[in-house]
Formats: structure tokens, sequence, C-alpha cells
């Protein structure tokens, strides 16, 4: 079974996306807090609350602990790898973003859920994304590929809007912590696929 290839164009659209919310967001951003406003809706905070904690470290790092012992035994251990490194990576570089681009959250009276770190770009939506994700594209088989890449997607997208519904991201974040996590796992599988070491079968 071999790595499947996006195409080199998109993980760099994702990236501008990225870009674009970084330069365009934020708590100085009219836009920015309009579009927080729509996400008023108390009646969903009670979902909210428990739908997010997919995006949260002691679902997802089990997830790849799991995942990982399952890529060994199902498919090969430099698969394995793979998922590791997108995985772990990616949560360090979106930490890094965090502590060097200290954007500052919504005002701390309107947050519906405890927060400590800074805002962009949402953790909770990149790490989701990128675990989900390249869980769907590595492990998968290609018939059910598609399927499965559209499920992570979705259940990333719902992980998001829940920091929107609890008022602890602007929109900005969420949209950048999407698009970063999305282009850093189709990068790094697309590379993969282009290195005759990890074509796997």
């Amino acid at each position: 079974m071999t790595l499947p290839r996006a195409p080199w164009s998109l993980p760099a659209i994702l990236f501008g996306l990225w870009l674009a919310m970084l330069l365009l967001g934020g708590p100085h951003t009219a836009a920015d807090a309009s579009l927080a406003a729509l996400f008023h809706y108390p009646a969903l905070v009670p979902a909210a609350r428990v739908v997010t904690w997919l995006g949260d470290w002691p679902i997802l790092l089990p997830l790849t602990a799991a995942a990982t012992l399952i890529l060994i035994f199902a498919t090969s251990p430099r698969r394995a790898v793979l998922f590791l490194a997108i995985t772990l990576a990616g949560r360090l570089l979106v930490e890094v973003q965090k502590i060097e681009l200290a954007r500052q959250r919504p005002d701390i009276a309107g947050r519906l859920a405890h927060v400590t770190s800074l805002s962009f770009p949402s953790a909770h939506a990149a790490y989701s994304m990128i675990t989900w994700l390249a869980f769907a594209l590595l492990l998968a088989p290609p018939a059910r590929r598609t399927a499965a890449v559209a499920a992570a997607v979705l259940l990333a997208v719902t992980v998001g809007l829940t920091r929107l519904v609890l008022h602890v991201h602007w929109p900005s974040d969420v949209i950048g912590g999407w698009a970063f996590g999305a282009g850093w796992t189709l990068l790094l599988v697309r590379l993969a696929a282009g290195t005759a070491s990890l074509r796997l079968h």
C-alpha cells in the first residue's frame, strides 16, 4: 500500500491561508470580533464542552500511541515513524507559534472554558486536524481513504468550532489552526510519498 500523493499546491494554499489569518486577524480586527459574536449560542455550550475534548491531549496522545502501534503491525514501522513525525513535530510547531506570535485571547470575562496558553493558532483545531487527518491518510485503505479523510476533516472542524462557542479563540485562530494542521500533514505525507525509501507496500 503506497502513500497518498496530494498535489504540492494544496499545502502551499493552506499555509497561505494560515499566513492570512495571522496577518489579518486577532483582537484588534473588527472582522474577527464580528465573526466571534456569531457563535454566541448558550444552548450549545454543554455539548461544546464535551466535543472540545476530542482535540485535547488526554484524547489525542493516547490515540497517537494506539495509532502508532496499529501502523507498526498493520503496515510497517516506517509508516508509524511518519505518523509520529507528523503528530509530534506538528504539536511542537504549534506551541512555538503560540509563544513567538503571542496573540492574546478574547476577553477573559467572556470565556467559558479554562485556558492558559496564548491564542494563535488554536491548538485544538490544529492538533485535531493533524492527528485525525494523519490517521486517515496513513491507516485507511485506498478504497476507504476518501471517506476517512472526510470524516477526519469534519471531526477537526467540529472541534475547532467548539473553541468559538466557548469564546476562547478568535475565528482567525481556529481557521489558522485548521490550515496549519492540514497543510503540515499533507506536506509531510507528500514528501514521504516522493521518497523511495518510504514507499510502503
